[in-house]
């Protein structure tokens, strides 16, 4: 069961997916980037979310994980990150995500610093996306056409990803309700780390509904159009007073004196400590939004966002594509065959995320140089070559001999009189055979006067270029 699972590693199988590298570690579980091979060399990319041992019995934060997952695989949105299976193995319990080829908005606002902060359009239309995703999970409907709202329960810039191509994903449903059942995760209770988002009534145990995910969403809005978060103090203990007390938050005309009063508006409704008071759904603040800042939703912002995305991340989504190809062709050369040995696990070092530091859903973006010298020793090891090698080698090879060959024809001296102190012209056939079309060649007015040695040259045989 969920208290006793395996252990992963690299090129293992769960199910049909190949695992190929953790990308990123929470409180609840362990995230792999993971391969789904198929007939005829088709291979596609998936993300795996494992569930990490946790002391103590956990079966109802098992069973209570499991039914939120299986309730929000049902949701299907294009701002949504879609759960494509929930199994187990072994005693592993794993749900199959979608691969997002992006990073979490959390390390979006960070590299962003670099640049002076998120440009307001941007953030904007980011969370007008957000917003989408999140109408259509509390407009979910059952097989009865009965509403059954999905809430998310710990929307943050840590739980939204945001593609290279500028698509923002909601992932994690239900993750929070599972790790508030838990008491035994302590300090990896996210929940605890991230009550910043939380609305009031979530950190005093109130009932929720979908206004509550709206105030994780103005937070987040807040934060990226400010540069600051709305209720941080100096301390947890402060912060959480800010949080739960009546005052509201410092308005952000008061940070940015340009603020447009119309955001403005809209951020401090989705603030509002009594969610009687908040945005009563997400299209609704998402249709405010558009009303207020109709340019983040204009014809063309799409391009506007890839160019950011391609100015703060764009190494990182380069460091990140080369790890996985490096991991891919580990496994295919062995390496994730059975247990790994220790010199496959330093290598692997080299192309995996240091699971015990890193936040969830970032990914440190490693050095190109450091990286190829520490993973090409396990390339170059004694393994079996894949069968795309030899076909490729002998085509290599067979290349190489025709240009060789061409070379030596090309270069051997020409056997008629005269031509060798000749003036150093392209020996060419001035007047080629007449095609259908095709003038004759033109003589270049430039072309020197045969000399003396070399009687004349468009009446002699044409010989061999030589070059």
């Amino acid at each position: 069961m969920f208290r006793d699972p395996i252990r992963l590693h690299t090129g293992q199988k769960l199910g049909r997916y190949e695992l190929l590298m953790p990308v990123a570690r929470g409180g609840l579980g362990q995230v792999w980037v993971a391969r789904l091979r198929g007939a005829r060399g088709f291979h596609k990319l998936v993300a795996i979310k494992t569930l990490l041992p946790a002391p103590g019995d956990a079966r109802l934060m098992e069973q209570r994980l499991h039914a939120d997952l299986r309730v929000a695989a049902l949701v299907q949105h294009s701002n949504i990150a879609q759960t494509l299976e929930l199994d187990e193995q072994d005693g592993t319990l794993y749900a199959v995500m979608e691969w997002v080829d992006g990073e979490p908005l959390s390390q979006v606002i960070e590299s962003a610093k670099q640049l002076g902060g998120v440009p307001l359009l941007v953030a904007v239309n980011l969370i007008g996306q957000t917003l989408r995703g999140l109408q259509a999970a509390h407009e979910h409907c059952d097989d009865a056409g009965v509403r059954r709202p999905v809430l998310h329960r710990d929307v943050s810039p840590d739980n939204i990803l945001v593609s290279h191509s500028g698509i923002a994903k909601l992932v994690d449903f239900g993750i929070a309700r599972a790790k508030r059942s838990d008491r035994t995760l302590g300090r990896d209770n996210r929940i605890e780390q991230n009550f910043g988002y939380a609305a009031p009534e979530q950190v005093v145990s109130g009932p929720v509904d979908p206004r509550t995910d709206l105030f994780g969403v103005g937070v987040t809005l807040y934060l990226l159009t400010t540069g600051r978060h709305p209720f941080q103090g100096r301390d947890a203990a402060s912060t959480l007073r800010n949080l739960l007390s009546d005052e509201p938050p410092l308005r952000p005309s008061a940070i940015k004196t340009s603020y447009s009063r119309t955001l403005e508006a809209v951020v401090m409704k989705a603030l509002e400590k009594d969610r009687a008071r908040r945005w009563p759904s997400a299209e609704e603040m998402r249709l405010a939004l558009e009303r207020g800042v109709p340019q983040a939703f204009e014809l063309g912002i799409e391009a506007q966002l890839r160019r950011f995305m391609t100015d703060a991340v764009g190494e990182r989504a380069a460091s990140k594509r080369e790890a996985i190809r490096l991991a891919e062709a580990v496994v295919d050369a062995g390496a994730g065959e059975g247990a790994p040995s220790s010199s496959s696990a330093t290598s692997l070092r080299a192309i995996a995320v240091d699971t015990g530091a890193a936040r969830r859903n970032s990914f440190p973006a490693p050095s190109r140089r450091s990286m190829l010298p520490t993973i090409r020793p396990l390339l170059n090891r004694s393994v079996p070559p894949p069968r795309w090698r030899r076909p490729l080698l002998i085509a290599a090879l067979a290349a190489a001999a025709i240009a060789a060959a061409s070379l030596v024809w090309f270069r051997v001296p020409s056997k008629t009189p005269n031509v060798a102190s000749a003036p150093a012209v392209d020996m060419v056939d001035l007047n080629p055979p007449r095609s259908v079309g095709v003038p004759p060649l033109a003589v270049p007015s430039a072309l020197p006067a045969p000399g003396p040695s070399a009687p004349a040259i468009a009446s002699t045989k044409p010989t061999r270029a030589k070059h």
